[in-house]
């Protein structure tokens, strides 16, 4: 399934993708790694270094013309750039270091400060869900098969995935409010995105600061060509027009569009 914008893209994205989960898979495969801290204080293992090093220079050797922000990478780019690929190499290194299974590499473009593709592909899992707003949404299987995305119709115990490793401190109290719901923490944004997409999902919540504009671009790419919202957690629109600022302190939700407003009428 190829969507008929970004083509070239969208096989760049998918090859770079693909093949940063395989050098992931080798590291995670012997255990033999040290999770190191980077400035901020957070994880980094080499499996982020090399996944990193491998996407950035498949995109500048694919795109010289583009703009390229990694979590791993500095950013020298112009923050005005029409063209701007958001590269996270190893979204969930807590869970990478911890065995969980959940964590992602993720790969969006964002075009006049808006995402327009997105790739995330599971190593672990081996699963890749990717996406091109208007066009559709697809998870590629181990077999190379495309099969579509479509959100499930949620049910009256709407199923929420929340955040393994930084909980919002008032998610239950919050979530009291909607009666009866089925809770399950996961790592990584883009994974969770990509199993609300296959239908086995309804909803992600995270009320809280945690996230950065690498961990939205192609998890929003996603969710919207799949026929979902994804926002701040108070409903406004993630700001990519700055990406020399990084963080987004206001917190996510993505789901289905009847649960996003259900959601931001708790929030009241």
């Amino acid at each position: 399934m190829t969507p008929p914008a970004y083509t070239e893209e969208l096989s760049v994205a998918l090859r770079l993708a693909e093949e940063a989960a395989a050098i992931i898979r080798a590291v995670y495969a012997t255990g033999d790694f040290t999770v190191d801290r980077k400035a901020d204080g957070s994880p980094v293992t080499v499996a982020d270094q090399r996944a990193d090093a491998h996407i950035v220079a498949g995109l500048r050797a694919a795109f010289p013309a583009d703009a390229v922000l990694s979590e791993e990478a500095p950013f020298a780019d112009a923050p005005d750039a029409h063209r701007l690929w958001m590269v996270d190499p190893l979204d969930g290194t807590r869970d990478f270091a911890g065995r969980t299974g959940d964590f992602a590499v993720m790969i969006g473009l964002c075009v006049a400060h808006r995402p327009v593709l997105g790739v995330v592909a599971a190593p672990a899992l081996r699963r890749t869900w990717a996406g091109v707003v208007g066009h559709g949404a697809f998870e590629r299987g181990p077999d190379g098969g495309d099969r579509p995305l479509r959100l499930a119709v949620p049910g009256p115990v709407p199923r929420v995935l929340a955040s393994r490793n930084h909980p919002p401190p008032d998610l239950v109290t919050v979530l009291d409010q909607l009666g009866a719901y089925r809770l399950a923490q996961r790592g990584s944004v883009g994974l969770k995105i990509g199993l609300i997409g296959a239908g086995e999902a309804d909803v992600y919540y995270h009320p809280a600061p945690g996230t950065s504009l690498w961990d939205c671009c192609a998890p929003q790419a996603i969710m919207v060509a799949a026929g979902g919202r994804f926002a701040r957690a108070d409903g406004t629109p993630v700001a990519y027009g700055q990406p020399t600022v990084t963080d987004n302190p206001q917190g996510l939700l993505a789901g289905h569009p009847a649960l996003f407003e259900r959601f931001l009428r708790l929030r009241g």
